[in-house]
């Protein structure tokens, strides 16, 4: 059989059509697998990354240990602050205490008492290696000194008691005898009444030196001399 060019053209535009088909379908394919990866790893991050997982979290007890701050502030609102108050307890009548809920990290415990001062205590909350429960541990945080590992359940006092009003000073009449004028006044009072009877004592012939030598000035009066 004779093939004529008019059909080995429309055989080629046919394969043509074929190949277009073909590379339309597999495009196709790919963007719906594509498509199906993106909404499998939008659903993934919407998942919450710790589902069915426990947060391990402690609880830190102690007492204030003063008796004369617990006598004071008997009454009183006294709290223990975590966080800057994130986390927080009261003290109870006896000084005892408990903060609950402090998790895995690092927190800073101090007690807000008004007229009170207290140090920060550094809580360092970690989790047992066998994944049940959690351990406290503290450290004192004074700037002045190292950090120190404290005793559980913490024991506390105040440091110092707060002054917010100054005391008005005593009277002390020992000031006025650093007073130049007041020191003037009390030597001419002294010379006053010594030095006449301190004449009185003396010679006529002293007497009379004395008054001829003044010229009529102090000695003179002093000796009631004319």
């Amino acid at each position: 059989a004779i093939v004529s060019e008019g059909d080995t053209t429309m055989v080629g535009r046919r394969q043509l059509a074929l190949w277009a088909l073909f590379a339309l379908l597999c495009t196709s394919t790919l963007i719906h697998a594509s498509d199906a990866d993106d909404d499998e790893e939008q659903e993934v991050a919407t998942k919450p990354a710790a589902a069915g997982v426990v947060e391990l979290k402690g609880t830190v007890e102690g007492a204030i240990v003063s008796e004369a701050f617990l006598r004071v502030t008997r009454g009183l609102r006294i709290r223990v602050l975590v966080d800057d108050g994130k986390y927080q307890g009261l003290v109870r009548a006896d000084g005892s205490f408990a903060v609950h809920d402090l998790p895995v990290g690092t927190h800073f415990l101090v007690v807000d008492a008004v007229g009170w001062q207290f140090e920060s205590i550094r809580l360092e909350v970690v989790a047992k290696k066998s994944g049940k429960g959690v351990k406290i541990k503290a450290y004192t945080n004074s700037p002045m000194v190292l950090p120190t590992a404290m005793m559980m359940p913490l024991k506390i006092a105040p440091s110092t008691k707060i002054g917010y009003f100054v005391e008005r000073e005593k009277f002390n009449p020992m000031v006025y005898l650093k007073n130049p004028m007041v020191l003037i006044f009390g030597v001419t009072m002294i010379m006053a009444v010594v030095m006449p009877k301190m004449v009185d004592n003396m010679d006529e012939g002293d007497k009379a030196k004395l008054r001829e030598s003044s010229k009529g000035g102090l000695a003179a009066a002093l000796t009631g001399g004319s």
